[in-house]
């Protein structure tokens, strides 16, 4: 439970609906890559045996800014990323002032950020990182973190004063949706074109890429396109209240059951699209699984 309080305090728990207007992009990108799932390690430099897991997948863009969704502790919430010329920005700070100069300061908060080193290496679970960007941010004279920041991956470290450290652990490439099965005797083939196996009815396979006749399903196993395939992005739900679905004109169509699944064919500017033009708004009670 500590541990929880701790990441909570660490990433903000906060969800609008867009950032800054958007400048060119520095050349440098320190956002996320949204073609990988990020986990993380939480856990205090008192006691770093006992350890919980974080997990970071992207829903899509709002606007021109990142929406990454994470889970930790059985909780989960979402948070917004957009790089311009200012800087890499979260949804309610700026994490990294460009241009990029050592010693440079910005207000985060009621703290104030400083650059304290450019061209770090940084060792973590997930492998080595380097020219990662070393941010201090002081609260007061006895509370500062230290935070870590890599090209295309964003904050990979993160050192708080209160004794909590978070480190990214596993980096794996993202499927991007899943291909639902609807009809009996469609076959899975390998990537020399033979068939593997028959799927069944009702199976959901996740899909990494795809082509003008075939879903990629991992590892060069593919999926062909027809009438028997349904490909969609994941499904949202709550398992604490009702959902609104709202209708193409945006008045209410209905509302769901407490823990209802809802499939999702894409995501645009805050919204799941879930069919037919009708949508749910991406709030901070809706959960997204791929």
């Amino acid at each position: 439970m500590k541990n929880k309080i701790l990441i909570m305090a660490l990433f903000t728990i906060l969800l609008v609906s867009s950032l800054l207007p958007n400048a060119a992009a520095a050349s440098t990108s320190f956002l996320m890559n949204t073609k990988k799932n990020y986990t993380y390690t939480v856990y205090e430099q008192k006691n770093k045996h006992n350890r919980s897991s974080m997990t970071a997948t992207f829903t899509g863009k709002i606007n021109d800014s990142d929406l990454w969704f994470y889970r930790f502790a059985g909780d989960f919430f979402q948070q917004l990323y957009l790089q311009d010329d200012y800087g890499l920005e979260s949804a309610s700070n700026t994490e990294l002032k460009f241009p990029l100069v050592k010693g440079a300061e910005w207000k985060k908060g009621n703290a104030t950020a400083r650059i304290i080193s450019l061209n770090n290496t940084v060792k973590t679970p997930a492998g080595t990182f380097s020219n990662c960007v070393l941010v201090e941010t002081v609260y007061n004279a006895a509370n500062k973190d230290l935070a870590y920041y890599a090209p295309g991956h964003g904050l990979i470290k993160l050192q708080s004063g209160s004794g909590a450290t978070v480190e990214v652990s596993k980096i794996e490439n993202a499927h991007y949706g899943r291909v639902l099965i609807k009809e009996k005797g469609i076959a899975m083939y390998n990537p020399q074109g033979k068939v593997h196996r028959i799927l069944t009815k009702g199976e959901g396979l996740k899909v990494f890429k795809e082509n003008a006749s075939s879903y990629d399903v991992g590892g060069g196993y593919y999926v062909k396109k027809s009438k028997a395939t349904l490909f969609y992005t994941g499904f949202v739900y709550s398992k604490k209240q009702q959902l609104d679905i709202y209708a193409p004109n945006g008045k209410l169509h209905r509302k769901t059951r407490v823990g209802e699944t809802i499939r999702v064919y894409g995501f645009k500017n805050g919204d799941y699209q879930v069919g037919g033009g009708y949508y749910i708004s991406a709030d901070n009670h809706v959960q997204y699984d791929r």
